[in-house]
């Protein structure tokens, strides 16, 4: 889980667009929230991805749901209101289900930073606040087969990545340091920070796990010795950074 910055609401939501959809949900329970508009804006504001597992939610197999962060039933005049809806993935929402976040909260990525209250410990997710257990639990954040599972396929490519770099970089010393090779290892540098940005899925496990790995801290060194570290690499680096969970 990884902080996001929500966009602004749809121009569909108007005042009066949300109070007709609120009274039209009260009298017939109808599901009003299930717009393109709504959907669509929901997905830009997290990368197309779930806003608590970080799965990608507009692949063929997975789907967005509208999520309440305030349940709809104990809060109908929040239905529609942009501020209570988030894009989740169908397992982390049925797995919330109707939890009373006001009684006991967890984290809302829209409104705090995951690692203020989340760690990170062979792939599983740990609690630093009361706040932090409540949503690893609610939102069943260590199910060892859709999350823990997943994270270690992320880590164990992010690693081979890294190895694959320090090949890539012996490769460009025994070559001649031709203009080739040299492409060749920028660019799998390149594409390896790429996987630990906001916008790809599982980034706060990728970039944990990048970060972590003292490889790669030695591979940024070497790169910048022999002057082949550039901005873009650099901007990509320090962007991953903020995405990286304590771990214990």
């Amino acid at each position: 889980m990884i902080k996001l910055n929500k966009t602004e609401a749809p121009e569909y939501l108007n005042d009066k667009t949300i109070e007709c959809l609120t009274e039209q949900y009260k009298n017939t329970g109808k599901n009003v929230w299930n717009h393109e508009k709504i959907k669509d804006a929901l997905l830009l504001s997290s990368s197309s991805k779930c806003a608590y597992c970080e799965c990608k939610v507009n692949a063929e197999s997975n789907y967005m749901e509208v999520e309440h962060f305030e349940d709809k039933g104990s809060n109908p005049d929040k239905v529609v209101i942009w501020e209570n809806l988030l894009p989740s993935c169908k397992r982390c929402n049925g797995a919330k289900g109707t939890h009373n976040v006001l009684a006991e909260p967890i984290i809302n990525p829209f409104v705090i930073d995951p690692k203020s209250h989340l760690g990170f410990k062979l792939y599983r997710l740990i609690d630093k606040t009361d706040v932090g257990k409540n949503t690893i639990d609610v939102l069943n954040l260590n199910h060892s087969e859709r999350a823990v599972f997943k994270r270690f396929e992320i880590g164990e490519q992010v690693l081979s990545s890294i190895s694959d770099a320090h090949d890539r970089y012996q490769a460009w010393l025994k070559g001649g340091k031709t203009t080739r090779s040299k492409n060749i290892l920028v660019g799998g540098v390149e594409g390896l920070l790429l996987e630990c940005q906001p916008f790809s899925s599982y980034s706060a496990t990728a970039a944990t796990v990048l970060h972590y790995e003292s490889s790669y801290t030695e591979l940024v060194e070497t790169l910048k010795a022999e002057r082949l570290w550039n901005d873009e690499l650099e901007r990509l680096h320090y962007t991953s950074l903020e995405l990286v969970l304590e771990c214990d």
